[in-house]
């Protein structure tokens, strides 16, 4: 699958998480770590064998809803409930308020832009869309850490706005996020690209409101024909596909 009109595209919007940005550690050894400041001994091999029970968590709550991320409280509440379901085996019986601690520290250092780095990509392709004078724009479901993340890692000088949920009170695929990015980029949809890491979110999202969708697949779990638009598996490639040179 193309772009029908490459050309035509002038403002690009990035999601945040998994697309730009990834965690300089992984939740096991978050988790590891923040267990050990706090006395706890939680082995990074045992959070492991517990994480494809805590996704379930994930998307039962998700589904349950779907506003979760357009609060600040109901992110942070969210978070501090999913690590503690991930996590209640590792600590003593009925302890809960110790539970509850770890949960929240755990959920508050994901906070620190010290836990965030970029894909190799990043820098290289926002340079080279800035350079053909392309609007640039971030539309994400975070908290408002999102900002000192961004400004941290250098990233804000590329972008025209950034359009998190919490803070704007509309989570994604809510297509008023999606309307509200297009306003303050002073775009429309026919000019306007969205790319991020998953389908209803980022593909359905931005297509609610006519902005072109894609998917990027950074791990190549994907097969072009399991999904109805443009997968990619790096920003390179949407340079690629937007007829953008790079080195």
């Amino acid at each position: 699958m193309l772009i029908e009109q490459p050309q035509a595209i002038r403002t690009v919007f990035f999601d945040a998480g998994f697309t730009l940005l990834q965690p300089t550690l992984s939740t096991p050894e978050i988790c590891h770590h923040v267990g050990h400041s706090l006395d706890l001994h939680i082995h990074i091999d045992d959070v492991k064998e517990r994480m494809q029970g805590a996704e379930g968590y994930f998307h039962h709550h998700q589904r349950l809803n779907r506003h979760i991320w357009a609060s600040e409280q109901g992110i942070i509440d969210f978070w501090t409930g999913y690590y503690m379901n991930l996590l209640r085996p590792f600590v003593e019986e009925h302890d809960e308020k110790r539970l509850y601690q770890l949960a929240h520290t755990i959920t508050r250092e994901f906070d620190k832009p010290s836990n965030w780095q970029l894909y190799n990509d990043v820098l290289p392709v926002l340079e080279a869309l800035q350079a053909h004078k392309y609007t640039l724009g971030i539309i994400s479901d975070w908290g408002s850490a999102l900002n000192t993340i961004l400004h941290t890692l250098r990233l804000s000088q590329y972008f025209d706005c950034v359009l998190i949920s919490a803070t704007t009170r509309h989570a994604k695929p809510s297509p008023m996020l999606y309307e509200e990015a297009l306003a303050r980029a002073n775009s429309i949809p026919e000019f306007s690209l969205h790319i991020g890491d998953t389908y209803v979110q980022d593909i359905l999202g931005a297509r609610s409101v006519g902005i072109t969708p894609v998917l990027l697949d950074r791990h190549q779990k994907l097969h072009s024909h399991q999904v109805d638009c443009l997968v990619v598996t790096s920003l390179f490639e949407l340079l690629d596909h937007l007829e953008v040179p790079h080195s």
